[in-house]
């Protein structure tokens, strides 16, 4: 049986109705909601992957998903939505981004056609979903995490190369203010890979 990978895992949990409760949050139309969704997950997924490839980057990621991320979350997700800032979506991406928050939300802005701060709302929904997705495949175990993260870079390297090229760029970058120039010629968003493998 073939895996479900996180982004058509997670997408797939939220209905019309969810889409329709983030756009009013985020001031977004759904179709741009799911799109900076669709971005925003495999950068998400990447940056922790990155995060926990030291010892003590895992150590924190292992915590952080014991102590707060076990999953509920995706199975109470009207409750998440209903008041997202609980999950202090903010504190998470402080945690996995950085200073490469700024880079990020740039790129998700121009991929879905969303205003700067719709993109960093958007950012911070995402991020808790992630955490849970996580903490719902893990159990909070260390070893299943590193295993999560690292089958699901393999497999992207595989299947989406040229977008994993990008989100790397994303994030191993220097914080200048001119990333779009590198990666404006990608050509196709991540929903529209998406959408394609499915």
């Amino acid at each position: 049986m073939k895996k479900e990978n996180p982004l058509s895992e997670l997408l797939s949990r939220l209905d019309d109705d969810s889409l329709q409760t983030i756009s009013k949050k985020t001031n977004a139309s759904p179709q741009q909601t799911q799109s900076a969704l669709a971005s925003a997950i495999p950068i998400l997924m990447n940056a922790l992957a990155k995060n926990s490839s030291t010892r003590e980057g895992k150590a924190a990621l292992q915590n952080a998903v014991r102590k707060d991320h076990d999953g509920s979350l995706l199975d109470n997700l009207g409750d998440f939505l209903s008041n997202p800032e609980s999950a202090n979506g903010a504190g998470i991406l402080r945690h996995v981004l950085g200073d490469k928050r700024q880079n990020v939300e740039k790129y998700i802005s121009k991929d879905a056609g969303l205003s700067g701060e719709s993109a960093s709302k958007i950012l911070e929904i995402a991020a808790p979903m992630v955490m849970g997705l996580l903490g719902k495949k893990s159990s909070g175990s260390g070893s299943a995490i590193s295993g999560l993260l690292n089958s699901y870079l393999k497999t992207e390297k595989k299947q989406a190369t040229q977008s994993h090229s990008v989100i790397s760029q994303l994030l191993d970058r220097d914080n200048d203010g001119n990333v779009m120039d590198d990666v404006s010629e990608l050509g196709m968003s991540f929903l529209g890979k998406f959408l394609k493998r499915r």
